[in-house]
């Protein structure tokens, strides 16, 4: 009997590809809610193209190597005469240095601004003959000043200063900062001396030299109190050897003029700085010979009017009752103190 055989035929063995590649799928996917939310996000094909076929390595960034020596220009070599010629070029003004108060990113500060800008800010402003402004009346025939005044024009510029070069290193810095706090200051009003002694700092304040306020802040708001704050300030300030003062448009002389009155409101608001002054010297009344007012200071003047009502020469006497006063009031204190 015959049996049936079945052949099944041979399967032959599966071909590998030589190099593994990556699956692709064609097919499209739904988006989900969530991910519908990357749409609002713009893409750059260009730059996914470019991310995506080539990736560039970011360069390390070097530090800067420090010059040679024998590039290095040898200041500290020169001679001593020689570098004082650069400091002063660099670092003093002649004409003075006038400021005035500005806003910078929500801070108060002040701003160098030119001498003939700052008289127009400025009304009472001291010009380089020694008077101010108002310093003719309408009847006063003082062909002298109007000379004086005609001969010297207010400079449009002011020399660029380089304050910078004190941050080279500690010798420079020595040797050239007196000759930058030498210079003559002026202050537009009680405002800028508060915002320009805090800038700069108690250490730097006792370089101080000579001082000009130009206003006396008055009113019943925030000029008024920047009087005090100002002084306070200037506290710091003990080596000052003239300290100017040409306000005399400011309250502390439109309500009275007399001699007693200006030194006490004077001492009321600026005792911080007379005191300190004192303690400094071993004086109690050594500020006093340091503080001087314009020759009009004491003078009457009207409430409706710039111009005064009596001559300018009787001022003159009545500065040395000014001092006298105010060393009176010094000295009680001192007094008071002892007992």
């Amino acid at each position: 009997m015959a049996t049936l055989q079945s052949t099944q035929p041979a399967v032959a063995p599966m071909r590998q590809s030589k190099r593994k590649r990556a699956a692709v799928n064609y097919c499209e996917e739904q988006l989900s809610e969530d991910d519908l939310e990357l749409d609002d996000v713009d893409f750059d094909d260009d730059d996914d193209e470019s991310t995506s076929s080539h990736v560039i390595k970011k360069q390390k960034i070097q530090a800067p190597r420090p010059l040679p020596k024998r590039k290095i220009f040898p200041f500290l070599d020169l001679p001593a005469e020689i570098r004082n010629q650069i400091y002063k070029l660099c670092l003093t003004d002649p004409l003075g240095i006038y400021l005035c108060p500005t806003t910078y990113a929500f801070r108060r500060t002040v701003q160098r601004v030119p001498e003939a800008k700052y008289r127009m800010i400025s009304s009472s402003a001291p010009d380089k003959s020694g008077t101010t402004s108002d310093d003719t009346d309408e009847g006063s025939d003082s062909e002298d000043q109007d000379k004086a005044k005609d001969q010297y024009k207010p400079s449009q510029y002011f020399q660029p200063l380089v304050p910078a070069l004190l941050a080279t290193n500690k010798q420079i810095y020595q040797e050239g900062r007196e000759m930058l706090y030498g210079n003559d200051f002026y202050m537009g009003d009680t405002m800028t001396m508060h915002a320009f002694l805090v800038d700069i700092g108690a250490r730097a304040a006792s370089l101080l030299k000579s001082v000009f306020l130009i206003h006396w802040g008055e009113g019943r708001g925030v000029n008024k109190a920047y009087n005090h704050a100002a002084f306070t300030a200037l506290s710091s300030a003990t080596n000052l050897e003239k300290f100017v003062m040409h306000g005399h448009n400011g309250s502390i002389y439109r309500s009275r003029s007399a001699p007693k009155h200006v030194a006490t409101q004077f001492y009321r608001d600026a005792f911080p700085w007379l005191e300190a002054v004192g303690t400094a010297k071993g004086k109690a009344d050594a500020a006093v010979d340091l503080v001087n007012f314009a020759a009009d200071s004491f003078l009457d003047h009207s409430r409706r009017r710039w111009w005064r009502t009596n001559t300018r020469y009787e001022g003159y006497d009545q500065i040395d009752s000014f001092r006298q006063e105010l060393a009176k009031l010094l000295n009680a204190r001192m007094n008071r103190i002892r007992s």
